[in-house]
């Protein structure tokens, strides 16, 4: 446990925040959730205002507590796995995001170059330089980057593998995205491909490649076609997350792999950068068919 007095009237979180800039917005509010914080001796679970003067006791194995897990870096580039719930980029600037916990862990200014929807989990590549920004950029809009993901979906698939493809069109009011079959006025183009991994008594283990990189596509893609994401509450079937007790989408950005061609980057070439999903224990849950 670790305790201070706050120095101004602000949020519980961005006071913990600036008490403790290594704990980040996501670990934060785990501790939050659990009550394990108190203000002046009373325990809270909410993003409460507090005043200056105030006695905040963040319970917490500070020691044990670790930071965003870093599966690559050098002086060009840093590779990430991003934790669930937590923003690449935070353009209201509210809350810590990712990009300003790996700035904080390298000590150095990084350029995301990509994105991760905020309840997606996985692998994320950041660049240390202006340079690198620019390669890495192009490297993703010329498709020479092989993105790679796992997704734990309702029902079993028609075909075993498929490459599915439709017309997304993004509606920034309601913050969501739609999927037609025929194209319309601002719809884009979606390319899918999957291939199963594994089935379950009611659901199925996919992996999942992207052509394009659309707001949203894997998941509303998967649902367009009847088979939602697990855990999913915008796009997904809320009786099936219930039925599995998940509030976290079983989504995860399982590897990304380069071709920088002869560009100074290279030596990442073929290189691959991969994590596992942290919710494939919950697949237990539903009876196998083994």
């Amino acid at each position: 446990m670790r305790e201070y007095i706050a120095q101004e009237q602000t949020t519980l979180i961005k006071s913990i925040q600036k008490a403790f800039p290594k704990l980040n917005y996501v670990t934060i509010s785990r501790v939050l959730r659990k009550k394990d914080i108190k203000i002046n001796g009373k325990r809270v679970n909410s993003d409460v205002v507090i005043n200056k003067g105030d006695n905040v006791q963040v319970y917490i194995d500070f020691d044990k507590e670790d930071n965003v897990e870093i599966i690559y870096q050098d002086s060009n580039v840093v590779v990430v796995n991003k934790p669930y719930g937590i923003e690449v980029v935070d353009e209201n600037k509210r809350e810590k995001d990712l990009t300003q916990q790996v700035s904080l862990q390298t000590q150095t200014n990084v350029f995301p170059c990509h994105r991760l929807d905020v309840n997606t989990e996985g692998v994320i590549i950041f660049a240390k330089t202006q340079k690198a920004y620019d390669i890495i950029t192009q490297a993703f809009k010329n498709h020479k980057v092989t993105k790679i993901y796992n997704a734990w979906v309702q029902g079993k698939m028609e075909k075993k593998q498929d490459t599915l493809k439709a017309y997304l069109v993004k509606d920034e009011k309601s913050a969501r995205v739609f999927v037609y079959d025929k194209s319309s006025t601002n719809a884009k183009e979606i390319i899918t491909k999957y291939r199963v991994l594994k089935e379950f008594a009611s659901t199925s283990l996919l992996e999942i490649t992207l052509e394009t990189g659309r707001t949203h596509q894997i998941r509303a893609h998967l649902s367009h076609i009847g088979h939602p994401v697990v855990g999913d509450d915008k796009y997904g079937n809320r009786e099936l997350n219930k039925k599995f007790n998940l509030k976290k989408q079983c989504l995860t950005s399982v590897l990304l792999k380069f071709d920088f061609a002869n560009s100074e980057l290279n030596y990442l070439n073929d290189k691959e950068f991969c994590v596992q999903p942290t919710w494939l224990k919950y697949t237990s849950k539903d009876q196998t068919n083994e």
